[in-house]
């Protein structure tokens, strides 16, 4: 007979005087949902805790407030410094309910898979759709990549994955936890309408300096921490790929030659209350060649297709956490800068755009009891300076008939986005019963228009430690396309918008295990869509619907370059599914089985096929992942089987004699669907503990089977003969880890 559903699962510690090292009795410590009183020798427990990383708060007369973090099973030793001024604090209240997919950076380390990236992992759990090649972009219940946000401590993050998505924007190492909720997130987060995922990074040791870094086939990081400022601790980091390096001294003929790096500096002050974080990504990818001439040297522009593409960004932000009485308060001012580039050169004509975006953002809450439970409010406001510059671009527009078309064409404007929101929180039936009412307002600069956002959630404690959760909320994300548009001219577009219902169930058994079902509908309007039909025909990849790869990828890149077609904000969508997950966080063996039944749809009334399958619509995801400890040995497995993306087949062809050329005939749009896609990852570390740290050997294989998945569609040139564009084969990952 099993125990108690919460039993074991506890953390323990003492707080003491930071200056004497004397216990301090009588402190306040809050873990989570979790909370208990210091004895007279300093130590507490608190038990029955659900697993992931827990907020840390401790408080106590005389004393300022520490924050910190902690998981199951942690010893904490807590040291309190002076209160400033000199209140006496008194915490009341509950944390609402956090998001229900948790990793922890441990765990995402020897992920199998994930090649020892800890983003990547994301793509392991339900509701996350696949994307072509693991180009990265999370595409949630149904929504395009571009309406899921990322949060970095509070910095919203403007592009998750490096290109390729080989790897993500932050090393394994500088994470502690991961979060994701795929939907119904609260009304802290708006802009969007897929789900969250939300990034804690590590906190620097404080009693030394140390180093460390890694090794791998395709980069090379470095992470130091060490002793700062106020008590704190410096986390620093770098990495940089060598792709570009290895291809350069080894003389290799390779026409894609793509590179990237990141930095991280984050101090976080002894008690907590302060952070300060500065990250940078850069990105670059160089087509040296046409590939069909093996004349490297050759320098007739005729024969020559170069394309450079960059995509860059960095954010400083500072973030202060405070009590004061029974108040809370978060402020996370923040600015950056945002730079985007493409530019090719092809048969002597240069051509070219450039995007970029200086962005000063600041969000603040405030947390305090009010009408018998606790009221939450909070400011969301950025202002962006945008650029906008094209060169020999034409408009592929009817808005602009002339073939007259000027060599460059530039924009730039300042646009405010004001976010308000408020969320209350009570607690019924002895804690047993949540409700969370929350409303939500924003202000879009470039379009000039105010959204409402309604959202409710309702969370009950049954017995045998069975949760259930429903949430009901409306939700807005920018429109694609705005009046600051280079090629389409001044116009304007309404935001998109969803109505979106979940229901889930969440147990967990014993000390490790957890099963959880989520039930959910989305109702997507005025989506952006292609209003005029593509010139060339869409099998062709001509349009937004005509699948596979090239409208995949579109979707990925929306944000970052824009759109390239017309398009109105009149398109509907529809999105439901069932996500299972059977998960074991604890123990030598830990790992989990996942199931997604996803159905994603869209309606476009420029055209009479009525609704037809998103580009990325998966109906059945399956994903079975585990890690098994020996000794210094860690072996794992993952094992992936996920439905072929939709496309636009060509049934035959027309010659046409002026062009010299055949052209598509359309099937039916999005009738058929690539080959269900299968791949098996195992992956192998072993450990070398030492007094100086511990050295880590991982070896991780992506696609042991060496199975040729496809990910798009191609033809010959009559389109008489179908061929399939070729995932990446078995793709090995070997490096070496030093963890200080």
């Amino acid at each position: 007979m099993a125990g108690p559903a919460w039993a074991g699962r506890e953390v323990t510690g003492t707080v003491v005087d930071a200056a004497t090292g004397e216990p301090v009795a009588g402190a306040i410590v809050l873990v989570g949902e979790g909370n208990a009183e210091t004895a007279a020798d300093g130590t507490f427990a608190i038990a029955e805790l659900p697993f992931g990383r827990l907020d840390v708060l401790v408080v106590a007369d005389g004393y300022g407030a520490f924050f910190g973090a902690a998981r199951i099973g942690a010893a904490l030793t807590i040291r309190l410094g002076p209160d400033s001024t000199g209140e006496v604090i008194e915490v009341v209240g509950h944390a609402p309910s956090g998001p229900p997919l948790h990793l922890g950076a441990d765990e995402i380390r020897a992920m199998p898979g994930s090649g020892n990236d800890a983003l990547r992992a994301l793509q392991s759990l339900p509701g996350v759709a696949r994307t072509p090649f693991g180009l990265g972009g999370l595409s949630l219940r149904g929504t395009a990549p571009r309406d899921t946000n990322v949060y970095l401590d509070g910095i919203e993050v403007p592009l998750l994955y490096h290109f390729g998505g080989l790897a993500s924007f932050l090393p394994t190492g500088a994470v502690d936890e991961l979060t994701l909720q795929p939907g119904g997130a609260s009304t802290r987060y708006g802009r969007g309408l897929g789900g969250v995922a939300v990034i804690s990074s590590r906190t620097g040791r404080r009693d030394r300096w140390r180093a460390g870094g890694e090794v791998s086939l395709i980069h090379a990081a470095a992470l130091a921490e060490g002793p700062g400022p106020g008590g704190g601790g410096w986390l620093i980091g770098f990495r940089r790929s060598y792709f570009d390096a290895i291809i350069a001294a080894a003389g290799i003929d390779l026409s894609l030659v793509p590179r990237y790096m990141d930095a991280q500096v984050r101090w976080e002050s002894g008690d907590g209350r302060w952070t300060a974080l500065a990250f940078a990504s850069d990105d670059k990818l160089r087509l040296i060649h046409d590939p069909s001439d093996g004349d490297t040297g050759g320098l007739d522009t005729s024969n020559l297709e170069r394309f450079d593409y960059t995509s860059r960004f960095a954010r400083l932000g500072l973030r202060y956490r405070a009590v004061h009485g029974a108040t809370a308060v978060t402020i996370v001012p923040s600015a950056g800068i945002d730079d985007v580039r493409g530019r090719a050169l092809h048969r002597g004509l240069d051509k070219g755009i450039h995007r970029w975006s200086v962005p000063v953002a600041l969000r603040a809450d405030v947390a305090t009891p009010f009408a018998g439970g606790t009221i939450a409010v909070g400011l969301d406001s950025q202002v962006t300076r945008h650029a906008y510059d094209m060169l020999n671009t034409p408009p592929p527009t009817p808005l602009d008939p002339s073939p007259d078309m000027p060599v460059a064409r530039a924009l730039t404007r300042w646009a405010p986005d004001l976010g308000l929101w408020a969320e209350q929180s009570w607690f019924f039936d002895s804690d047993r019963i949540e409700v969370r009412p929350g409303v939500r307002t924003d202000y879009l600069g470039l379009p000039g228009t105010w959204s409402l956002d309604p959202r409710l959630m309702v969370g009950e404690r049954l017995p045998h430690g069975i949760r259930l959760e429903q949430s009901l909320g409306v939700y807005h994300a920018p429109p694609l396309v705005t009046d600051f548009d280079p090629i389409f001219g001044d116009r304007v577009m309404l935001s998109s918008k969803a109505y979106e219902a979940a229901l889930g169930i969440k147990t967990i058994l014993g000390d490790a295990h957890e099963l959880s079902a989520t039930v959910y509908y989305q109702d997507l309007r005025d989506l952006p869509v292609d209003a005029i039909s593509a010139a060339t025909p869409l099998s062709d990849n001509g349009g937004s619907e005509s699948g596979g790869l090239l409208a995949v990828s579109r979707e990925l890149v929306d944000e970052q370059f824009g759109a390239y077609s017309y398009r109105e904000a009149i398109g509907k969508g529809r999105a439901y599914g069932v996500e299972l997950i059977a998960r074991r966080s604890a123990g030598r063996l830990t790992g989990w089985l996942a199931y997604t039944f996803a159905r994603s749809l869209r309606f476009n009334p420029t055209r009479d096929d009525g609704w037809l399958p998103y580009v990325l619509d998966q109906p059945h995801s399956f994903t079975a992942l585990a890690s098994v400890t020996v000794g210094r040995w860690r072996f794992g497995g993952r094992i992936r089987g996920v439905t072929g993306t939709p496309f636009t087949p060509a049934i035959g062809s027309t010659y046409d004699p002026d062009e010299d050329e055949y052209i598509a005939i359309d099937g039916p749009l999005l009738s058929e669907r690539l080959p269900t896609f299968f791949q098996l990852d195992l992956r192998i570390d072993k450990v070398w503990h030492r007094p100086w740290g511990g050295l880590v050997l991982y070896l991780d294989v992506q696609n042991v089977t060496n199975r040729a998945n496809a990910e798009g569609i191609t033809y010959n040139e009559d389109f008489s003969v179908r061929s399939y564009t070729r995932g990446l084969p078995v793709f090995p990952s070997i490096g070496v880890e030093y963890l200080p």
